[in-house]
């Protein structure tokens, strides 16, 4: 004899829709990733009045450039838009970034 769903507590229970939402598969949270470090880059005061700035590539490696902008202000705007940093501190690749 071949035991029903019934005398099966786990089998009955994953056939059985009765009081579940039909969408709750659906809205499952993600799975939890462990938090990226957050990548860091540098204004840097010139000797002559002027900005640079400071940052680690995807290779570990110290990159410097000037930038253009008069004020620590407009450095950082400057700095954000050539890495492509976002209004959330990411960039296009979903790294974290802090400009400071």
């Amino acid at each position: 004899m071949t035991p029903s769903l019934a005398a099966t507590p786990s089998l009955a229970a994953e056939s059985s829709s009765e009081g579940r939402n039909p969408d709750e598969a659906t809205n499952a949270l993600p799975p939890v990733s462990e938090a990226s470090p957050v990548k860091l880059g540098r204004i840097l005061d010139e000797d002559d009045g002027g900005f640079g700035f400071e940052y680690d590539d995807t290779r570990g490696r110290k990159n410097t450039m000037r930038l253009d902008a008069l004020t620590y202000e407009g450095a950082v705007r400057e700095a954000r838009s050539y890495l492509g940093i976002q209004e959330d501190d990411h960039d296009e690749d979903g790294d974290r970034w802090a400009v400071e």
